[in-house]
Formats: structure tokens, sequence, C-alpha cells
């Protein structure tokens, strides 16, 4: 059930959490663009390496349930 007391469609909290996601990555983005050259090297490598990492997570708990 939500705040209002209706119970939502299956696979809705699914949708939700797929739009939070993708609007994250946007944030991540605009970010690094809006940064631009005050970023370092480093900064950059470190940022895409925590992005790998979280796909390979992903990807492991996904694989153990197949």
């Amino acid at each position: 059930m939500d705040e209002t007391g209706q119970t939502k469609p299956p696979g809705n909290d699914m949708a939700e959490e797929l739009r939070l996601l993708g609007q994250s990555f946007s944030s991540l983005g605009r970010t690094v663009f809006r940064e631009g050259r005050s970023l370092t090297l480093e900064l950059l490598r470190s940022t895409r390496s925590i992005v790998d990492r979280a796909r390979e997570e992903i990807e492991r708990l996904t694989g153990d349930r197949k």
C-alpha cells in the first residue's frame, strides 16, 4: 500500500526504481560536464571505477539467482 492506502500494481516499484536510477545517472552526467576542466583525471577514473563495480555487483547478484 502507498500513503493513500491504495495498493500499487505489481512492477510499479521496479519502474519507479528504474526511473530514479536513470535520474541519478543523469545527475552524475550533468555534474561531470558542468564541472568540466575542474575535475581531475584521478576523480574521473575513480567515478568510472565505482560505476564499474556497481555493474559487476549487479551481474554477480543476478547470476546467483539463475
